[in-house]
């Protein structure tokens, strides 16, 4: 595990950060200097585990009730925060931590993979405006991580109840593969009764918080005011 923590100020809470990569790739550079944003500007403690990949044998069965552990341990409020497949984890670990009655204070979701099943029609119709993710080659991966736990409303987060589960915020791109999920997800959570603000980006692609643009930046100082707000008045 790896931690990024504010110099010159009191840390006031923990976000537990999984990056995102398919499951098989580590994090990189973006992803770090988000971090390092985070810690700084919402004087935070960030943990950023260097979960197993899918190559190393990693799947949802096994890593979830790992991050679920790290995140029981830690002291003050708490935020889960991913991107892509690190978003699966946060909301898998999220809904875990509900149902062991210590929820989340926060989830952040930057263009997350929620329904590993990919059966969505909409995505085909997307396919063509992604020049990043490709859904054959998504659905590999999804299968490797999710293993026969398809329908587990805790591992395959598109199917769990956000009820109980912490506020929620989410982030999407409209030419982003996982976009049409994501918009189930956030109407159904809504339905439900779930605590959810939404940003969808018009013309974006995947991870645009992520990404070196000015709606990048405005994502990116609103993910940092999110924490902010929820870890100073906790």
């Amino acid at each position: 595990m790896f931690t990024v923590s504010p110099t010159g100020a009191e840390a006031h809470g923990t976000v537990v950060y999984l990056h995102g990569g398919g499951w098989m790739n580590e994090a990189v550079s973006q992803h770090w200097k988000l971090v390092q944003q985070i810690a700084a500007e919402a004087s935070v403690k960030v943990i950023l585990p260097a979960y197993p990949l899918v190559q190393a044998g990693g799947t949802a069965e096994t890593v979830v009730p790992i991050v679920s552990r790290i995140s029981e341990r830690v002291e003050g409020p708490l935020v889960l925060m991913g991107d892509s497949a690190g978003g699966t984890i946060a909301m898998s670990t999220s809904f875990l931590l509900k149902e062991r009655g210590r929820p989340a204070d926060l989830t952040v979701l930057i263009a997350p993979a929620l329904d590993m099943r990919m059966q969505n029609p909409e995505m085909d119709e997307i396919q063509p405006l992604d020049p990043w993710l490709v859904k054959k080659g998504q659905l590999l991966l999804t299968e490797m991580w999710i293993g026969e736990n398809g329908n587990d409303p805790i591992l395959n987060p598109f199917l769990g109840n956000t009820r109980g589960a912490g506020k929620i915020l989410v982030f999407s791109g409209t030419r982003d593969l996982l976009n049409p999920d994501t918009r189930i997800f956030v109407r159904n959570a809504i339905t439900a009764g779930g605590d959810v603000d939404y940003y969808e980006q018009d013309g974006h692609l995947h991870v645009y918080p992520l990404l070196p643009t000015p709606e990048g930046k405005q994502a990116r100082n609103a993910i940092v005011n999110a924490v902010r707000r929820t870890t100073e008045t906790r």
